[in-house]
């Protein structure tokens, strides 16, 4: 399987784009936010108070609060390095 390495920092997703991949995992918006990420506590901003539309524009503007790394094949989504699900996806 091919794939492609896309540095968020320098080609951060949009809000669409963040809602999407979501879907992919099957989980709010909200679990792409690294909570224990320097630069979200930097933020001084709490997540739990947010919509997801908010937390989606934060991540796109700030994507170093993301949790990392992302691992998709166009139907399902792998948050944080975890191998075997990677390697799952691969096979």
């Amino acid at each position: 399987m091919e794939f492609n390495y896309r540095d968020i920092v320098k080609n951060p997703p949009d809000v669409e784009e963040l809602f999407k991949l979501a879907s992919l995992g099957d989980f709010p918006v909200s679990y792409l936010v690294n909570k224990k990420s320097k630069n979200y506590k930097d933020l001084q901003k709490d997540a739990e108070e947010l919509s997801e539309q908010e937390i989606a524009e934060m991540l796109s503007n700030n994507p170093k609060i993301m949790r990392r790394p992302l691992f998709a094949d166009g139907k399902r989504l792998v948050v944080g390095f975890k191998p075997e699900d990677m390697e799952e996806m691969l096979t």
